[in-house]
């Protein structure tokens, strides 16, 4: 009788900490550019090319969460800043987006451009990896190097 009691006092317990993924506290803010490519800046400081996952502490009273201002520069010179209100828990993701009246847009979206290829590359690197890895677990890898004659390039 008393497991059976206590099989549901676990359950809400583990989803409990559940909630906690993202630490106790803690609001996330994914920073986006339009067009993509801008570097952000957070407190003056480089906090890298867009997009970034920014995590801020919440006031342990209220749970209110406000962000610092984040400068998006894109190669051009054009620039904006944003900041927001967040609450704890809260994950979002919020696009800066190009100032239409700025000069050199060719500037920026030939950035853009540059910019999406090299991440699809890096997507595309990090599957084949993924595949790679997955390969090299496989039962035939794993016969081929016991055997000591891997004849397969992707179980080397």
């Amino acid at each position: 009788m008393l497991p059976r009691l206590l099989a549901p006092a676990a359950v809400l317990f583990l989803l409990a900490l559940a909630g906690c993924a993202s630490g106790p506290g803690v609001a996330l803010l994914t920073y986006e550019t339009e067009p993509a490519g801008a570097t952000l800046y957070e407190g003056g400081q480089s906090i890298g090319v867009a997009p970034q996952e920014r995590r801020y502490a919440g006031d342990p009273q209220t749970g209110a969460v406000r962000t610092p201002e984040v400068t998006a520069v894109w190669p051009s010179g054009a620039k904006t800043t944003f900041w927001t209100n967040l609450h704890v828990g809260d994950d979002r993701i919020t696009t800066l987006t190009r100032p239409a009246n700025a000069p050199n847009l060719a500037m920026d979206q030939e950035n853009a451009a540059r910019v999406t290829d090299e991440a699809k590359r890096a997507d595309a690197r990090a599957k084949a990896d993924v595949m790679t890895g997955q390969a090299r677990g496989s039962a035939r890898c794993k016969a081929q190097q016991q055997s000591g004659h891997v004849g397969v390039d992707d179980c080397q």
